[in-house]
């Protein structure tokens, strides 16, 4: 597929991919949202990548969807008949790419450059881990657009109450807030965000890549369960970590009282 409004590089074992249509904020519409879930199946599949940044051009991560039009000019409109079907499941559509994040092998970190608001702001939240620029904003603004809205995942980090708050009101939350909150791991001056994401970025690529991907799965399917249940996952984790070459690895590491050279499998 060629790329339009996303670009998409490689250092070494650390996939970046950069949503790019800076005159619009980066908001999504149909097309660039097919664009990153190719590119989230393709960096699924290669092996050689460990980790996948993501961000935006210019000075905001995501605007939300494109409320001017959500298709490129000449292209066919794919929409289904069905409007609640099209806004979960439609040709390229956030909800779409917020599930195939989480259902990643790989961790994925958004590195929040600018204003993440709406969908920009549920698209952050899909990601694995965040690290924010000082400067950034986070909103569910459509309160005051007049347009009614849900929490997503919101109430995962900060319980119903306050995502109700915010989806009510609608404010714009600082990163100091949002740090408070939970809501970005890391909060760093805009200068430095692209070295302290790839820093990070860097230590879970020389990670077990296996089993942080079953780590991952077992948190993200386990969060919301009784804890029998959330063992159940926890276990499968456990179970098929210990299949991999790194937990020899690891195991032969602390046995030799050495660091671990882990490569992924």
């Amino acid at each position: 597929m060629e790329f339009r409004h996303l670009l998409v590089s490689r250092d070494a074992s650390i996939c970046r991919m950069t949503l790019s249509r800076p005159e619009r904020l980066n908001a999504l519409n149909f097309r660039i949202g097919v664009e990153v879930l190719q590119a989230l199946d393709d960096c699924d599949r290669d092996t050689e990548v460990r980790v996948v940044i993501i961000t935006g051009a210019g000075r905001a991560f995501c605007a939300g969807d494109d409320l001017r039009g959500m298709n490129e000019p000449g292209e066919p409109d794919r929409r289904y008949r069905d409007p609640i079907k099209q806004y979960v499941e439609g040709e390229g559509r956030w909800p779409l790419i917020v599930a195939r994040m989480r259902a990643m092998s790989k961790p994925v970190i958004a590195m929040i450059n600018g204003h993440a608001h709406g969908a920009g702001f549920n698209l952050a939240l899909g990601c694995d881990l965040r690290v924010a620029a000082d400067s950034a904003t986070l909103s569910i603004p459509f309160a005051r657009r007049g347009i009614a809205t849900g929490t997503n995942l919101l109430q995962q980090f900060v319980g119903i109450g306050k995502a109700m708050e915010w989806a009510l009101m609608a404010p714009v939350l600082s990163m100091q807030e949002a740090e408070r909150w939970g809501l970005v791991n890391w909060v760093v001056p805009l200068a430095g965000l692209e070295q302290r994401t790839l820093e990070i970025a860097r230590e879970l690529a020389t990670g077990a890549t296996q089993v942080l991907g079953y780590t991952k799965s077992a948190v993200v399917n386990g969060w919301d369960h009784p804890p029998a249940t959330a063992y159940r996952h926890q276990g499968q984790a456990v179970y098929h970590s210990q299949q991999t070459e790194d937990f020899r690895e690891g195991l032969s590491a602390f046995r030799e009282k050495r660091l671990p050279r882990f490569t992924g499998r």
